[in-house]
């Protein structure tokens, strides 16, 4: 136990964020391969979210100098593409048979799923820049 001792909120929450990118880049992945990863972008939170779950874990080691600085940039860029992503499930929703209807809504691309991908990250670089507030 002793191992872990001084160890502060934020590096716990920061490994907790590793392991969250991992679990929901599973997720993107799984749904975009259903849908036979039919749009370029689709590609984007699969191959951000290894990276993103890399940074955090890397910012709990450390987040002195650059390393931390780099990881508020990673998590930044990540908070962009789950944007990028609400907007693209939004526009997806749109343009099926029906358009904005519930049934879309349930059975569409989930625009919460980008959403939740883009508040980890914003949460992620809160923690790193906690200490500096």
């Amino acid at each position: 136990m002793d191992a872990w001792e001084g160890w502060d909120f934020q590096r716990f929450y920061l490994l907790f964020v590793g392991a969250a990118f991992l679990l929901l880049g599973l997720q993107v992945f799984l749904f975009h391969w259903r849908a036979g990863f039919s749009r370029t972008s689709m590609y984007l939170p699969v191959v951000a979210a290894p990276l993103l779950a890399l940074a955090a874990v890397l910012a709990a080691i450390t987040r002195e100098g650059a390393i931390g600085w780099i990881a508020v940039v990673v998590f930044a860029v990540g908070v962009l593409g789950g944007l990028l992503g609400v907007y693209e499930h939004l526009r997806g929703i749109g343009y099926r048979i029906g358009g904005f209807s519930l049934r879309n809504l349930v059975a569409g691309p989930p625009p919460l799923l980008p959403a939740t991908f883009a508040a980890v990250a914003l949460s992620a670089g809160l923690a790193v820049l906690w200490g500096e507030l």
